[in-house]
């Protein structure tokens, strides 16, 4: 069963255009995140990004030992869909480009979770800080989802299809541990967003990855 780790990016942001390749302490905000994603053992890792857009990422995914692929920039469900065929993936991580904090330990628990329990369809952990998660599927729901809706939120958000009718998937949701709960926020979708990571970063990231743990005690002792 192949596993892939599929990393959602684009630079076309209305809020906050070019948001991934901003720098947090000498790395874009998109090195961030594969960092960490890298962690995860998967059979793939791939930044999944709009078609025209390949330009920005190309040499920053492969330097992260990332392999690269470019899709539909307004249907982002067949973006996956058309890279998860490329690729022959059977379950699929997905992260978003945003979140240069994306927790690497939870998500490699879900992996595991959901390779054990093969009539799980989508798996994901609440109570993580917002911009940690991670969500993790089988493919073939994808391909699922893009026959059984048109509505254009479904394309341009992926899974919304899948955990919205629960009663056609089997959804298994986990509640984070205590100590990696937060209500935190560590996504960059603003400028303000951007300040508060740039002095998170400056605090406690070291050139690694920064543990889930590790970030939940520092937002609980600045919140």
């Amino acid at each position: 069963m192949k596993t892939g780790v599929f990393l959602q990016a684009r630079m076309d942001s209305s809020r906050l255009p070019g948001k991934a390749l901003k720098y947090l302490e000498g790395k874009t905000v998109i090195e961030h995140a594969m960092n960490a994603l890298s962690l995860i053992p998967a059979d793939e890792h791939i930044l999944v990004t709009a078609r025209g857009d390949e330009k920005y990422f190309k040499d920053l995914a492969f330097q992260s030992g990332f392999k690269l692929y470019a899709g539909s920039r307004e249907d982002v469900l067949q973006r996956f869909i058309d890279a998860g065929k490329k690729y022959q993936v059977d379950i699929v991580v997905r992260a978003t480009g945003d979140n240069p904090l994306v927790a690497f330990e939870p998500a490699t628990f879900l992996l595991h979770q959901i390779q054990s329990n093969p009539d799980w369809d989508y798996t994901a952990m609440r109570g993580l800080p917002y911009g940690c998660g991670v969500e993790v599927f089988r493919f073939d729901n994808l391909m699922n989802a893009a026959e059984a809706s048109d509505e254009k939120y479904d394309h341009e958000h992926v899974t919304p299809y899948i955990y919205n009718n629960p009663e056609k998937h089997r959804l298994v949701f986990f509640d984070a541990p205590r100590e990696m709960c937060s209500e935190g926020r560590v996504t960059l979708d603003t400028e303000d967003d951007y300040i508060s990571l740039r002095t998170i970063f400056k605090n406690i990231y070291h050139g690694a990855p920064v543990g889930i743990e590790e970030l939940v005690k520092y937002l609980k002792k600045h919140d």
